[in-house]
């Protein structure tokens, strides 16, 4: 059975990630969400968490919060996991079961955090709430009025509630939610634009977007390159660290610029100063939405392995995917920002919307992140792909960035 597993970030209020929820579909038939789609996709997203990928790889060692139905609860299936990894996430469709505060209270004896999902208040779930200790707002479902009410409504019946917004989708809804009383927060605000007005690039981004035009070149030239990098210390410290790391593992230590250049090669070479000049770029945005395009650089060009693009292609699979989020690190329009960016047409018009192979591949990656499932499945057959395949890409990607440490 497929099983798509992905995850979603949750953050605090400084927009740092504290903990990820796991999100899982069985199939495109998952779509319209039920309580046997629920239980079978749970189970096969535990068995592939803890015994084909690790939590701690999933989540990158932070706190993993799982939906459950009353039935999974009731067949002590959290059992299976830490309760210090994980959060326990009882389905709102489970709320009105038969004893099912005193499952929740077992558990919450067990050591195990609770959070009620989708939550909307109904004075017979006050014996829930004693066990609960996230309280997840969908902001979706409620009027302003009412998300600034329900922390100061719910959290006067119990101490030390922590509230959680989700479906969080505009920087205003965060900032409604932050002054509402919210601690945690999640959805996709953080990949649109906060705000759209042009703006002069710092003299340091500057720096480093004219480091990358050079390094784009197509008669690329290290000498040129090193002599703009030896005229920022901070560059090549983390060059040379990053050469000399367990990473690659030379025997001999690389110590010149030129040489760690050269020993790279152009693509690599490429690779690495983008990951940079995203950091640089990204140095005011949360961290997530940085470790979110270099997952999506990396199973962008996974997948473009698995369709036997060219090896000099696979550098611009990366990129697509790695500044597709460029407009919410910047706050500027995608099209002023794209035409700067010195990558070649191809990705240009990838970034852009135009439907080429790199912006299908790209599109792909995105529509597997967020669970859109028929998206992600109608785009899986015009790529002739495997769901295998993708799941392969997607787990080797988030190892990948796991590993990668930021030089």
């Amino acid at each position: 059975m497929d099983v798509v597993v992905a995850r979603q970030p949750i953050f605090n209020r400084y927009k740092k990630a504290k903990a990820y929820e796991l999100l899982f579909r069985k199939s495109l038939s998952s779509i319209s969400y039920d309580a046997f789609d629920g239980e079978t996709s749970t189970v096969e997203l535990l068995k592939a968490s803890l015994s084909v990928i690790g939590l701690d790889i999933l989540t990158n060692g932070l706190p993993a919060f799982i939906n459950f139905t009353g039935k999974l609860l009731r067949d002590d299936v959290p059992s299976l996991l830490p309760p210090d990894k994980v959060v326990i996430e009882v389905l709102e469709t489970s709320y009105d079961e038969v004893g099912i505060s005193d499952v929740v209270k077992d558990l919450k004896k067990k050591g195990y955090k609770i959070a009620l999902d989708d939550f909307l208040y109904k004075t017979e779930y006050d014996n829930l709430i004693e066990s609960a200790d996230y309280i997840k707002v969908d902001f979706l479902q409620l009027n302003d009025d009412e998300k600034k009410e329900y922390p100061k409504k719910v959290g006067s019946l119990k101490n030390n509630l922590i509230f959680l917004a989700e479906k969080i989708e505009t920087y205003d809804d965060f900032l409604l939610a932050k002054e509402s009383g919210y601690s945690l927060f999640q959805g996709y605000f953080f990949s649109k634009p906060s705000s759209v007005a042009r703006k002069n690039f710092p003299v340091r981004k500057q720096f480093i977007l004219n480091l990358l035009e050079e390094a784009y070149k197509e008669d690329w030239k290290p000498d040129v390159l090193e002599d703009m990098i030896k005229k920022d210390l901070s560059l090549s410290l983390r060059l040379l660290k990053f050469m000399n790391s367990v990473y690659f593992g030379f025997r001999n230590k690389v110590n010149s610029i030129k040489q760690a250049i050269v020993l790279l090669g152009r693509n690599e070479f490429l690779k690495w100063l983008s990951l940079i000049a995203l950091g640089e770029l990204a140095d005011d945005k949360p961290e997530e939405l940085v470790t979110l395009s270099i997952l999506r650089a990396k199973m962008c060009e996974n997948i473009a392995q698995i369709l036997n693009r060219k090896k000099d292609e696979l550098s611009s699979f990366f990129l697509t995917g790695l500044f597709s989020s460029i407009d919410a690190l910047l706050d500027l329009p995608r099209s002023e920002i794209i035409s700067e960016l010195p990558v070649n047409d191809c990705v240009k018009d990838a970034l852009l919307g135009v439907k080429n192979i790199y912006f299908d591949v790209c599109e792909l990656v995105i529509f597997y992140e967020k669970t859109e499932i028929d998206k992600f499945y109608k785009l899986l057959g015009k790529l002739n792909l495997k769901f295998d395949d993708v799941i392969k890409a997607y787990l080797e990607a988030i190892k990948w960035s796991s590993q990668l440490i930021t030089f």
